[in-house]
């Protein structure tokens, strides 16, 4: 039950974490130049040269960046969660289980509880 409940609170929790990674890596070197990138992309359309000020040219080359910074900050959270995965994985491969043979022996070579020194199992 305990289990479960957990389950639930990191499945509620994982929208406002994952916004806020995003939010994070939205603002990062990378991020900043494709929108910089994708910004000075628009504005060398025809349309933009155009009218370089208009409220319309201005709105699609902010758009343009915002939309870049988002992709960015996509590809950058996919990317650092695949490198957590490989080293999760990675420390689950090197730390060898010890075959169950070697923990029942253990297992049985513990002294009983004082509790249970005199009972007999039927």
């Amino acid at each position: 039950m305990l289990a479960f409940n957990a389950l639930q609170v990191v499945q509620q929790a994982l929208p406002e974490y994952r916004s806020s990674a995003l939010g994070r890596l939205g603002s990062t070197p990378e991020a900043d130049e494709e929108a910089r990138r994708a910004y000075k992309t628009e504005q060398n359309r025809r349309w933009f040269r155009a009218n370089p000020t208009g409220a319309d040219a201005v709105a699609a080359a902010a758009t343009a960046a915002d939309t870049a910074r988002e992709r960015t900050a996509e590809y950058l959270l996919t990317v650092r969660l695949e490198q957590l995965r490989e080293r999760t994985a990675e420390r689950t491969e090197t730390a060898a289980s010890a075959p169950w043979s070697a923990r029942l022996t253990e297992l049985a070579a513990r002294p009983l509880d004082g509790e249970m020194a005199g009972a007999v199992i039927a």
